[in-house]
């Protein structure tokens, strides 16, 4: 039986109780051990086991929730390192990837060749002892750190955030492993309602001053679940007050629906994305990936997004959603989201989207040469 560790990062816990690479990286670990691998789960505490009563276990590091600390990442390698390198393969998803950098500096060679860095959410990358075998979830997302460029370059966010990192080699690349979700839990409902939904951290680059216009323009009903994972969130929800009120004074419909972060957080939301006409990520940087995409599309709900990013590695255009890249696509999609096939968004999460595609990939990125 193959055995893996899987280490996830301190910030939240895997499953994260709101949005995160922590819930994907629990749905990974769940769809290797129904692929017959013996998994280990190195989460924070409040993590859950990928699976009851099976040959899965589940290993506490410590964390705090919300908050990244580099120093109790570091105990993940200092507390579990020997166990860790015991298994056969190990996929390192924490935020500052302490396995990956640790083997690096002190291990011997044989441990590096079973670890497969797995980025997570930016594009960013370490660890610093060099970049090698490194997993990325788009297309998009291996361009830019081939070239060198975060996700912000060319953006109006340049400048804030930084256009360029150092470039990682193209033989530091272990292979393009797409994003996933659980397709089994996120599935259609029964009803549709007249609203358009945003949901995403209201962080200015994801779009919500951009989604805020559309609505203005159209006088649509739109539904803001703002992911509000630390305070700085909150305080940029607010910063969007005068956008919502000129939203409303033209017409608009704008509600803010905040999704309490408990266990029935993903349940609400799954209501949120069955119920809504579209999603709407008006993304103004190179998004690595779009988790609530997927989520979107499982749930039967199109998509109108930015051309930008992986998110045409995502949309089928004219198909499962729109792509569009300036105000005019924006208004003439929303016009036209009535006419997509309504099957077709399900079908495609369906055939691309669920974590056992992820899985079985992994296994055959593990296993090659």
């Amino acid at each position: 039986m193959t055995r893996i560790a899987i280490c996830s990062t301190t910030t939240y816990a895997t499953p994260a109780l709101s949005y995160g690479g922590e819930t994907a990286f629990w749905h990974l670990s769940r769809g290797l051990c129904e692929l017959g691998a013996e998994v280990t789960l190195y989460g924070a505490p409040g993590s859950l086991p990928p699976h009851q009563n099976c040959h899965c276990r589940l290993r506490y590091i410590l964390g705090t929730y919300a908050e990244i600390s580099f120093q109790r990442e570091w105990l993940l390698p200092e507390w579990h390192y020997d166990e860790i390198m015991a298994n056969d393969y190990v996929l390192d998803c924490s935020l500052n990837h302490p396995v990956a950098e640790w083997a690096g500096w002190y291990g011997p060679p044989e441990h590096q060749r079973k670890i497969a860095v797995v980025l997570n959410g930016t594009t960013s990358h370490t660890p610093r002892c060099g970049m090698y075998n490194t997993v990325v979830g788009s297309k998009k997302w291996k361009e830019l750190l081939l070239y060198g460029r975060t996700q912000f370059y060319g953006t109006p966010f340049e400048a804030q955030y930084g256009a360029s990192i150092e470039p990682v080699t193209e033989e530091a690349f272990l292979g393009i492993v797409p994003f996933w979700t659980d397709v089994n839990f996120y599935t259609p409902g029964d009803i549709k309602e007249d609203y358009f939904l945003f949901c995403s951290r209201p962080t200015a680059y994801k779009g919500l001053a951009q989604a805020l216009e559309l609505a203005g323009e159209r006088k649509l009903h739109l539904k803001i679940v703002p992911g509000l994972g630390a305070a700085s969130h909150h305080i940029e929800l607010e910063q969007h007050g005068p956008q919502i009120e000129a939203a409303v004074a033209r017409g608009a419909r704008v509600e803010v629906v905040v999704i309490p972060q408990t266990s029935y957080h993903h349940v609400l939301k799954r209501e949120i994305y069955r119920r809504a006409r579209a999603l709407l990520a008006p993304s103004q940087s190179h998004e690595p990936f779009g988790l609530v995409l997927i989520e979107a599309l499982a749930c039967g709900t199109p998509v109108i997004a930015s051309r930008m990013g992986a998110f045409p590695e995502i949309i089928n255009h004219g198909q499962t959603g729109f792509l569009c890249k300036n105000k005019a696509e924006y208004l003439e999609a929303i016009d036209r989201v009535g006419d997509l096939n309504p099957q077709a968004p399900r079908a495609d999460a369906e055939s691309r989207w669920h974590y056992t595609r992820a899985a079985q990939d992994y296994i055959k990125l593990l296993e090659k040469p």
